[in-house]
């Protein structure tokens, strides 16, 4: 049982960062591609800091007694503050559910030639569905589904790694998709990236991880309470190490296709179908999938802020209202927004990241002092 707690950890986690900015590439272009060789030494680093910070979180909670997001934004900020955060955290749950479904409805009209409503209410069915038991509805669908989405991920990079493919004769990916490029903060008509990224490798990749600590917070607060043994922490330890393990893979990929790559709006996309049709095909399912899982995280964490619980009637109402409040505006075009908000994020999740660090080392540094084992709890 500590084995499969330990993979749903992992999953859970994974699946709250590795949405459609991830497996599109452009996600990963903006933030280390663009760096060339330094890129790749950036990843490495987003990959520890995942892996210290998802426990440090779990850590925080557990010590504190946090069961809630709030409640932890509050201890590490201050009430006043901490509701400053919360605000900024609710909203970006809600821009994270509306440009998934976004996202659906494009990748559905594009790929398979259906109206993008489709994508839209079907995504949204389904998310209401894989949701409505609750915390362990959405432990177990991430268990099930993380896995299948990162070995086709990581399949289709390292197919592009050995056997590089040629682009030269390769359509062009349809402007219709240039909607999904967006998710992540890049440009979609555009080499140059937001004039919010910054120039050193280093920062970016403080960014990268600052932000989607940021939107999946909510989500791993409310796993806290459950980590109640070594393996929760083992579990979140291995996400984050595996999601730098994927980041550097895909970095890899596109660092062979540098300057050609950054015209395409969904590179990953492009150069799967560069190895086969067949190979687009599929990864354009990984790409849905990869919004599902991405959309379910954020419809969770909005429900759960709103209804205070995470299951039961409260928690349905309020899930229900929260994904159908934003599927009206998921039919409008949200790349030019996204590409601002998503390294705002990042900047706004900094002081997120520095105090739940200092927080974790003034708590170890206690229990040192004390000789109180790290993973009990003081109450």
């Amino acid at each position: 049982m500590a084995a499969l707690w330990q993979i749903q950890v992992a999953s859970v986690y994974i699946g709250a960062v590795l949405g459609a900015g991830f497996a599109s590439g452009q996600e990963i272009f903006q933030f280390f591609v663009r760096y060339g060789q330094a890129g790749l030494q950036a990843v490495m680093l987003s990959g520890l800091l995942f892996g210290l910070l998802g426990p440090a979180i779990f850590f925080v909670c557990r010590s504190r007694g946090f069961s809630r997001y709030q409640e932890l934004l509050n201890g590490l900020f201050g009430e006043t503050f901490g509701k400053v955060m919360d605000g900024l955290i609710i909203f970006s749950l809600f821009v994270g559910v509306m440009v998934m479904l976004s996202g659906a409805g494009a990748l559905m009209s594009q790929q398979w030639g259906w109206p993008p409503w489709i994508g839209v209410v079907g995504t949204t069915a389904l998310i209401l569905l894989a949701l409505w038991w609750g915390i362990e509805s959405l432990i177990w669908v991430n268990t099930f589904l993380v896995p299948l989405k990162s070995i086709i991920c990581l399949a289709v990079a390292l197919a592009i790694v050995i056997w590089t493919p040629s682009i030269e004769d390769t359509p062009v990916v349809p402007t219709a998709l240039t909607c999904l490029a967006g998710w992540a903060n890049p440009q979609p008509a555009s080499t140059e990236p937001s004039a919010l990224l910054p120039d050193s490798p280093a920062l970016s990749a403080f960014l990268y991880v600052s932000f989607n600590i940021t939107m999946s917070l909510v989500v791993l607060v409310a796993l806290a309470p459950q980590v109640r043994r070594r393996g929760g922490y083992t579990g979140a330890a291995a996400g984050g190490v595996l999601l730098g393990f994927f980041a550097y893979l895909l970095t890899t990929a596109m660092l062979r296709y540098v300057p050609e790559i950054a015209a395409y709006p969904v590179p990953m996309l492009f150069l799967a179908g560069a190895l086969h049709p067949w190979t687009g095909q599929i990864y354009a399912f990984l790409l849905w999938l990869a919004m599902f899982t991405a959309a379910l995280g954020s419809a969770f964490g909005a429900a759960l802020r709103l209804a205070k619980c995470d299951q039961g009637p409260a928690f349905r109402k309020n899930l229900t209202g929260s994904v159908l409040a934003v599927c009206p505006f998921a039919m409008l075009p949200f790349a030019d927004l996204v590409a601002t908000l998503y390294p705002f994020f990042g900047y706004v999740g900094l002081p997120l990241i520095m105090a739940v660090v200092w927080v974790t080392i003034k708590e170890i540094g206690r229990r040192v002092a004390t000789s109180k084992p790290f993973f009990t709890i003081d109450r």
